[in-house]
């Protein structure tokens, strides 16, 4: 009994078989097949010859024995040649070429034919045939070796970046320490003068007239108290960061929450909002304290702005998604903007604490928002994007075993 072996959507009627005989896909794979065997680079070095031998010892009078002796060792370099561009396929498709057309030459009497011995001849056959095999199976056995050698350098190389990411995460821990403490120090003693500082400013200004210079000195030098102190606060914050309280969220409505509070600046910067690759359907739910997470992609969003508020009009890129790492649902969010790129110096300096390209900034920012995807098992990386412009990717675990589905 016959067994139907049309791929589905293809029946023994549709064009595709009345036309060769065979499906369209099989026809495809044949073809995908042949062509390495009948590439331009082969065609020129190994058909062309093989058959410009044959030429050869075809025109060649019986009388002349050295010169069939020659043309009938040349057909190696082709087979050769075959091998090591096309592996064994190429060299045995080339061997039985010039075996076939070698034949007729060699035992009959068409047009002229080759003086030699036939043991010689025959052997000679032969060894086109096994020289391409052992030929061809060499040039295989390379490549799989190279290709196993380059998959494992590929391994090793992303082992390495692994590994020296983890190093600069462990470095970056222990300077974060060192500073934490220090800063910690400092901001307490600033702190307990400016609010003695305050409290007599305060008096000496109900004492004071409105409209006089010395009340608008006195204006200025508690906005100044203020400002000081509102520095010693993000220094402590920074220093001894509190604890997330974490549950489980949904990172969609962190990022709506986001929008909403950077839409009043981007506007006022001629800055777009783009959150098209925000997708819709079902994300896993990550486990996160939703204030430290807003605090975290709200910081990245306005450094974006301020970023491009130099060069005029821009767009703030807000994607969000899960992808699948070493068998993890990870759920990601990535803000980019359409500003100057970081130069590559400086890129792997951004979380460094007190690192800043801006005059007015303190360099906490960024550090205070990788602290925070750290206490979340997360990771914030920074790039420079190909057609310019800088994006910046929260990745956080998904709970075990949801996948969003």
């Amino acid at each position: 009994m016959s067994r139907n072996i049309t791929p589905p959507g293809v029946t023994r009627d549709s064009p595709e078989i009345k036309r060769s005989g065979m499906p369209r896909g099989i026809r495809a794979s044949i073809t995908d097949e042949l062509r390495p065997l009948f590439s331009p680079r082969i065609l020129f070095a190994a058909w062309l010859p093989c058959l410009a031998i044959t030429v050869g010892h075809y025109a060649t009078g019986p009388e002349y024995h050295w010169v069939h002796d020659v043309l009938r060792r040349l057909y190696y370099l082709p087979i050769l040649f075959a091998a090591f561009a096309a592996g064994s396929r190429g060299a045995i498709a080339l061997s039985v070429f010039a075996s076939i057309v070698y034949l007729p030459h060699a035992f009959g009497s068409l047009i002229a034919r080759d003086p030699g011995g036939a043991i010689e001849k025959g052997l000679e056959v032969f060894l086109y045939n096994g020289v391409a095999i052992v030929a061809g199976l060499l040039v295989d056995r390379e490549r799989r070796e190279r290709g196993k050698a380059q998959r494992l350098a590929n391994a090793l190389s992303t082992a390495l970046e692994a590994h020296r990411r983890a190093e600069q995460q462990l470095i970056r821990a222990g300077k974060l320490g060192a500073l934490g403490e220090m800063t910690a120090g400092i901001a307490h003693e600033i702190k307990n003068p400016l609010h003695a500082m305050k409290g007599t400013a305060e008096i000496l200004r109900d004492v004071v007239p409105e409209g006089t210079p010395e009340r608008r000195m006195l204006d200025l030098h508690m906005g100044e108290i203020d400002r000081l102190s509102q520095v010693a606060d993000r220094f402590l914050s920074f220093a001894k960061p509190s604890p997330p309280d974490r549950r489980p969220i949904d990172l969609r409505e962190v990022v709506d929450r986001v929008v909403e509070l950077v839409d009043t600046q981007a506007r006022r910067h001629g800055v777009t909002i783009d959150t098209a690759p925000c997708i819709k359907d079902p994300l896993p739910v990550v486990s996160g304290d939703p204030d430290q997470l807003v605090q975290l992609l709200l910081n990245v969003a306005l450094n974006g702005i301020q970023a491009m508020t130099p060069a005029g009009r821009g767009t703030l890129s807000i994607a969000i998604g899960r992808l699948q790492h070493a068998g993890e649902w990870r759920v990601f969010v990535r803000v980019a903007n359409t500003g100057p790129p970081i130069p590559e110096a400086e890129l792997e300096r951004v979380f460094d604490p007190f690192f800043t390209t801006r005059d007015e900034g303190t360099g906490l920012g960024l550090s205070i928002c990788s602290r925070i995807a750290d206490q979340h098992d997360g990771h914030l990386s920074v790039e420079n994007l190909p057609g310019g412009g800088v994006a910046f990717t929260l990745s956080l675990p998904a709970f075990p075993d949801d996948d969003g589905e």
